[in-house]
């Protein structure tokens, strides 16, 4: 037997085996290039892919990387979008109410009604005198708060309409409250631009036993500098605004800036 057979095949046989006949090659490759395409050859499963998942209509970018795209078009990416929007708006609103550093009631609910009072001067901050007024109260008696004379006796100061809804979910608790500082403390609630009748009604119906006055003229309202109802000032008994709240107080807010107030 021949040293050169390993497998049963010579090599000078198998090279025969192995090499294309002459002319194969040639004839092969002028057949590839006579072969036309048509059009069903094509394939076209990505393009049938985008049209069932809506992204050709779209219009998506092509050039997006497909991290990008998936994240877009996910739930999650959707929810994402939603939760950025309501930042947005709670920052918007955030912003357009304001933060309050006047006082301890910081937290207090931004529950405002805007009113128009007619020539409204700038409200009084914490740390200025508050201007005095000269009121007309539901017994036809004045109601008169002179910050140079006070007596001794410091106000909670209040502005709210019959009509305000703000202003009537907290009636209550101011009740409560007047009803428990109210040998310390002097409540006038102001009731702006409503004329006696309609506060006097109003106050029978709720039972308000506290001092009202009613600022049918807005002259009190605009001296305050009034825009939005309910509005509170506590004032100290030397005259002096110690703290601005405008919106709805919670019972403990009230609590906090009428011990406050009077240094219990």
């Amino acid at each position: 037997m021949r040293d050169d057979l390993t497998d049963g095949t010579s090599p000078e046989y198998s090279s025969r085996l192995n090499a294309p006949e002459a002319g194969a090659s040639d004839e092969h490759e002028a057949a590839d290039s006579e072969v036309e395409y048509e059009p069903d050859d094509v394939d076209d499963a990505p393009a049938r892919e985008a049209a069932a998942d809506g992204t050709a209509a779209r219009g998506d970018d092509p050039d997006e990387p497909a991290w990008r795209a998936g994240i877009r078009g996910s739930r999650f990416g959707q929810v994402a979008v939603v939760l950025v929007a309501a930042f947005a708006i709670a920052i918007a609103a955030w912003w357009a109410v304001g933060p309050d550093d006047s006082g301890p009631a910081q937290a207090e609910t931004a529950v405002v009604t805007e009113v128009d009072v007619a020539g409204a001067a700038s409200a009084p901050v914490a740390g200025q005198t508050a201007p005095a007024f000269t009121g007309a109260g539901l017994d036809s008696q004045e109601v008169v708060l002179d910050p140079q004379s006070m007596e001794g006796r410091p106000v909670w100061l209040m502005f709210v309409a019959t009509w305000c809804t703000g202003c009537r979910t907290e009636m209550p608790d101011v009740q409560a409250a007047a009803a428990e500082y109210g040998d310390d403390v002097e409540v006038i609630v102001v009731y702006v631009g409503e004329d006696a009748g309609t506060v006097r009604a109003y106050s029978e119906r709720v039972g308000n036993e506290f001092t009202q006055v009613s600022d049918r003229s807005q002259a009190i309202s605009a001296a305050y500098g009034i825009m939005g109802v309910p509005s509170h000032f506590f004032i100290g008994a030397d005259g002096v605004v110690q703290q601005v709240h405008v919106g709805l107080l919670t019972p403990e807010q009230m609590s906090e800036s009428l011990q406050a107030l009077t240094g219990s």
